[in-house]
């Protein structure tokens, strides 16, 4: 199956090389202005009872679907195109989205990463799902996500866990950590040692509230209870501590909805980006 997301597939120094992008097989087209081996389709999208696929531009803004997420979501296909990616995952945060793209944003074409969230068809049906999200840049100046869901199994048959989650989200912050809905710690990736020396697993089980600084902790949990108790997603940013090397760190906090596979809300995955200033 040839799935058509954009109308032009162009070099990085902006030569036009095709008409659409082509994701069920991979091409080598040579630019005929710059020489570069350009390659295209090198990821294979399913589109089924259980598959579907977005794309969205740096506006946040649907820009093409697959005919599975149109089944899927109950939209009509030209329902989808232009509406905000806020009305199909109600709880994912904008600044996330604004994040990825940003020039520094470790998020390239050459990485990926995995999440479990809540996708919502045009009823209000909540949908739990497991998303890849991938950088696509046809141009310098233009920059696209690829949103490629699959439906969530039964707890009995799933197959997605977190550890197998490591290295896709990893290549798109510092370190995450997973605190369920009272705030305790389930996880903690073990990239939180580039930044802090003690042993991940040692914090498991403990309240998040009680191992951050305790100028931050009353602020911190007020937000969590204002925000929890909707189940929405939010972010904190230039949350001040000390690493391990003595440098003053500073952070911003993606508080990421976690759901279960009946929808019900758990708790947060929370992403963190972070920046030593000595």
């Amino acid at each position: 199956m040839n799935t058509q997301f954009l109308n032009e597939q162009r070099c990085k120094c902006g030569k036009l090389l095709l008409k659409g992008i082509f994701f069920d097989g991979a091409l080598e087209i040579k630019c005929k202005k710059c020489g570069t081996i350009n390659k295209i389709g090198s990821t294979k999208l399913a589109d089924d009872d259980i598959h579907y696929s977005l794309f969205i531009n740096d506006k946040g803004n649907i820009i093409n679907a697959s005919t599975s997420a149109c089944k899927i979501l109950g939209y009509k296909h030209e329902e989808l195109i232009g509406l905000h990616f806020t009305k199909i995952n109600t709880i994912v945060s904008k600044d996330i989205n604004d994040k990825l793209f940003r020039p520094e944003s470790m998020l390239n074409e050459d990485n990926y990463f995995q999440l479990d969230t809540i996708h919502q068809s045009k009823s209000g049906n909540k949908i739990p799902v497991t998303v890849i999200i991938k950088l696509y840049q046809p141009t310098l100046k233009e920059r696209f996500l690829l949103i490629s869901a699959e439906l969530k199994k039964t707890e009995d048959n799933t197959k997605t866990n977190i550890n197998k989650d490591e290295d896709y989200i990893n290549n798109a912050c510092d370190f995450y950590f997973d605190i369920d809905k009272n705030g305790t710690l389930d996880y903690i990736s073990p990239t939180v040692e580039n930044f802090f020396r003690f042993i991940p697993e040692a914090a498991i089980g403990k309240n998040y509230f009680e191992c951050i600084p305790i100028g931050n902790r009353k602020e911190s949990k007020k937000l969590f209870e204002y925000f929890s108790k909707d189940e929405k997603a939010y972010k904190t940013e230039d949350t001040a501590c000390l690493s391990t090397n003595g440098n003053t760190l500073y952070t911003e906090l993606f508080f990421t909805p976690k759901f279960n596979d009946m929808g019900k809300f758990i708790g947060y995955r929370i992403l963190v980006w972070a920046t030593i200033k000595s």
